[in-house]
């Protein structure tokens, strides 16, 4: 009956080993999870190939400023928070393209981001 029970030694091995499992297997759903479709395409916004929204010569200085000082950038730092997904966005009259926005004047990347999002409120 002895052969039966387990060591201290062998039950610390087994756990340190299961712990190292767990979060090997974590980051690895975590990274097939980033890779096999992103929140964007989760809430059914398409991702536009390279549209470039960067153009503000026609923005005045101080329009200039506040799309700067709110952070402003042509791809979302964080994953669902997109530019397409804020409550702020103005969709462009074509439907395609670059958008508009309440606060960040001059032409938005729907895939952009900026300090001032507020997500949508679902229909």
């Amino acid at each position: 009956m002895s052969d039966d029970k387990i060591t201290r030694r062998q039950f610390v091995q087994t756990a340190a080993t299961s712990a190292v499992s767990a979060v090997a297997l974590g980051t690895l759903l975590s990274a097939c999870k980033s890779e096999s479709g992103g929140p964007a395409e989760k809430q059914g916004e398409q991702q536009p190939a390279a549209l470039d929204c960067s153009d503000v010569s026609g923005l005045a200085d101080a329009e200039k400023k506040t799309r700067e000082s709110l952070g402003y950038v042509e791809q979302t730092p964080q994953p669902g928070k997109t530019c397409a997904g804020c409550q702020l966005y103005q969709l462009p009259a074509s439907g395609t393209g670059c958008g508009g926005c309440t606060v960040v004047k001059g032409p938005i990347n729907p895939m952009g981001y900026c300090n001032s999002f507020v997500p949508k409120q679902p229909a």
